[in-house]
């Protein structure tokens, strides 16, 4: 009776043991995995003034001759290649970029050169047709908006332009002497952010200077003009302060 009863005792005491042990043996439950604390992203901040340089091309074309008198000369080509300053401000209000520019630049040239066949009014017997713009200012809005980093701006921007010219018929009473007249300027371009005070941007530009008066003759109404307008292109670099 005593052995059946140890016996007894000591299955007893295995299957707890066995029941105790389980859990071990299956294994703790897993935790979920945690996921890293987010790390905050830094803004950049395009606001303040800035100032750079640019580098650039033009292209265009102006189509000399007295208007007034509707007598048409040579078209004459103008481009070359183009060197710039600009200083400006930007204010920012979320991902949206706004402020004004003031630039400055060197201009494009071109020439129909003396003794080419024409068959326009008036052509260039004297001298080379010319049309020569010296310099170049603006004075621009600009508008924006950021990429989802804030890193790279995408704008618009419109404004004044102006230039110091001369033009006309060289050796002739049509050349004129330099002169200013002012226009207007639209453009796009893009710009990013490379380090918090340093951004590299391309743009294109069109510019419309109205109505070059060259030379004079001797009627008031003899006064030879040009009508056209250029655009550009550039690539530059500012440094925000």
């Amino acid at each position: 009776m005593e052995t059946n009863t140890m016996k007894l005792t000591s299955t007893l005491t295995a299957l707890s043991l066995i029941a105790l042990a389980a859990p071990a043996l299956a294994g703790n439950p897993v935790p979920p995995p945690v996921a890293p604390p987010l790390v905050p992203v830094a803004m950049v901040d395009w606001s303040g003034w800035y100032g750079g340089a640019s580098l650039g091309y033009g292209s265009g074309s102006y189509d000399q001759g007295v208007s007034a008198l509707n007598q048409d000369g040579p078209t004459v080509d103008v481009d070359g290649a183009m060197f710039g300053l600009q200083i400006g401000r930007n204010f920012q209000n979320g991902n949206k970029v706004y402020g004004f520019e003031l630039g400055a630049s060197s201009g494009i040239d071109g020439i129909v050169p003396q003794g080419t066949p024409l068959s326009t009014f008036w052509f260039c017997t004297s001298g080379d047709c010319n049309v020569d713009i010296k310099a170049l200012a603006t004075l621009r809005g600009r508008f924006g908006v950021t990429s989802a980093s804030g890193a790279t701006l995408f704008y618009g921007a419109a404004g004044v332009a102006g230039a110091r010219y001369e033009g006309g018929i060289l050796n002739n009473v049509q050349q004129g002497e330099t002169e200013t007249n002012f226009g207007y300027t639209l453009g796009a371009g893009i710009e990013h952010m490379l380090r918090p005070n340093m951004s590299v941007f391309a743009e294109a530009n069109y510019v419309d200077l109205g109505d070059l008066t060259f030379g004079q003759g001797n009627d008031p109404t003899d006064v030879y003009d040009g009508l056209g307008d250029f655009a550009t292109v550039k690539i530059g670099f500012n440094y925000h302060f």
